[in-house]
This record gives C-alpha cells, structure tokens and sequence, in this order.
C-alpha cells in the first residue's frame, strides 16, 4: 500500500508540474484565447534573417501582435511572404506600411509597422475582396545601408586607387611646392590688410576733418540764406506798397479821363466849333493818357504777381544747401 500511496504521489507530481509548464509556454507565447485576432500578410523583397515564427509585431512602437508563418511567395520567389496576427481592434490604416528593425545587438528583429493617418480608411475595409488584407512594406534603414554597403565599398575602393596613382613622387613635389606658395601668398595677403588697415585709418581721419568744415560751411550759408531772405523779404514789402501807389494813381487817371469825357459830352457844340484848330490835340492827349494807364496795370499786375522778378529781373536758381 506505501509502494501504491508513493506512485500516486510521483504521478501526481508530475502532472502537476506539465500543467504549470503548459501554462507558462501558453503565457510566454502571449496566446490569447478570449480575443479574436485578425490575420495580415506582408511581403518583403529583401533578407528577413532574425526574422522568426513568433517574432513581435509592434505598431508605432506598441506591441500589438506577433509572426505565425514565414516562407518564400510561391507567385514570386524574390518575395518573402510573412503573415501576422493582431488583434481585431488594432487600427491598421490603409496607408500603414511595414519594415523590419533590429532588436538591440541580439541579431533578432521584429516587424514595425509605421504611418496610418486618421484620415485614412481601414486596411480590411479597403481590401474587402481577400481572406487576408496586404500591408504594404519597405526597406528598413539598415537593410537599406546593407544593400548600398557594396557600393560604397566599391566606391572607397576606386578612391583608394585615385588617391595612390596620384600620389607619385612628382605630384608629392608639386603639392609641397603649392603648399609653400599658398603660405607665401598668405603672408603677403597679411601685410597687404595691415597696410590697408592703415589706410582705413587715414581715411577715416581725412573724413572727420572733411565733415567738420562741411558743418561750418552749412552754417555759414545758412546765415547768409536767413540775411539775403530778411533783405528780399524787406524789398518785397517796399514794392508791394509801390504797387498800391500806382494802383491810386491808375484811379485818378481813370476818374480824370472820365471826367474829361464829360466836359467833352456836355460842351460838344462849341467843341463842334473848337474842331477846326484843336480837336485833334485833344484826341491825341486821350490817347496818350489811356495808353499810360494801360501801362501802369501791367506794371502793377507784375508788381504784385512777382515782386523780386520785378526787381531783380528774373529768378535765379542757386545751389541747394542740404
């Protein structure tokens, strides 16, 4: 009965132990049986070393899935077809797309899937007409360097020839000979700036002193601007008085001709007898007067349009004094 008590124990031991041991590779392997998940496929034309069933799928740096199946397309042998499973709820837009990335310096990677803009309609909604939706892929930014690496190499190559078929004995002579005239030149171009530097220096004083008597000279021509405009302002006002005077006088010219018309109207019969010897010395003397009276409103109206015109025979223009 003790042999029996002690191989129940064991098989129970056991059993135990392969329950909590399914549990925890059920745990790690992030299976969930109370949510559903949807299915993708991602094709990628490029290397997917480290990329295993199982891997993480992650969108925008949040875990959301992981890797059940990878294989070579059977439409396309220079594709890798991946299929991916996240769950139902995650927003996978149509303008998502996928790329591979490292996991630190481990050698794995996992499967990024970047972009989606919240404008964009669902993936599956727009790929209705599939079991499973595509998300389109690119290179990651290491495979992108890994597939240039060649070329770059190649490149480093052929500038490695360059450079050692140009640096013969005859080109190391003449670089060191364009080395020794550039200091030279060098020098040179430094006394040539001190010397220049002088020069400012110079210019500079030259510039001062230049300002300072162009400051005295507007100041004096300011004083004799204000004294010659103080003079003309005075002969203005003397000729503008000169003109009313000859506005009175015009007036009683005017009232004297008219007055004389009618001495002539109201005598005009023994003027009829005065005709034979003087009337025409007095018409001549009418003439004359009006002729002088015209005269004297020109000479006013010119007085009083343009008094320094009048005066000085015409304006002259001087150098404008800034």
């Amino acid at each position: 009965m003790e042999t029996r008590a002690s191989y129940a124990l064991v098989g129970g031991f056991i059993l135990a132990l392969t329950a909590a041991l399914f549990i925890a590779i059920v745990w790690l392997a992030k299976v969930q049986f109370d949510k559903a998940s949807t299915p993708y496929r991602i094709y990628f034309s490029g290397s997917v070393t480290g990329l295993v069933a199982g891997s993480p799928v992650r969108y925008r740096g949040v875990a959301v899935g992981r890797v059940t199946d990878i294989r070579i397309d059977p439409g396309n042998v220079e594709r890798i077809e991946v299929k991916v499973e996240v769950p139902k709820d995650t927003p996978i837009k149509s303008d998502a797309v996928a790329s591979l990335e490292p996991v630190g310096v481990t050698g794995g990677v996992y499967v990024e899937i970047a972009g989606g803009s919240q404008e964009a309609p669902l993936l599956r909604e727009t790929q209705n007409d599939v079991d499973v939706p595509v998300i389109p892929s690119r290179p990651s930014n290491i495979a992108s360097l890994l597939q240039e690496a060649p070329h770059l190499l190649e490149n480093l190559i052929k500038l490695s020839d360059s450079l050692a078929g140009f640096m013969t004995p005859d080109n190391q002579k003449a670089f060191a000979s364009m080395l020794a005239n550039l200091a030279s030149t060098a020098g040179a171009a430094n006394g040539t700036v001190q010397d220049a530097g002088h020069l400012v220096n110079e210019l500079r004083g030259s510039v001062r002193e230049i300002s300072k008597q162009t400051e005295a000279l507007l100041v004096d021509t300011r004083t004799t601007v204000n004294t010659v405009g103080s003079d003309a302002r005075r002969i203005s006002g003397n000729l503008n008085q000169s003109a009313e005077d000859v506005k009175v006088l015009t007036r009683n010219l005017n009232q004297t001709v008219e007055q004389l018309r009618g001495m002539v109207e109201e005598n005009r019969g023994p003027i009829r007898d005065f005709t034979s010897s003087g009337l025409y010395d007095l018409t001549q003397l009418i003439g004359d007067l009006r002729t002088l009276s015209n005269n004297l409103s020109r000479v006013t109206n010119r007085i009083e349009n343009d008094p320094s015109g009048f005066l000085f025979g015409g304006r002259q223009r001087g150098v404008e004094v800034k």
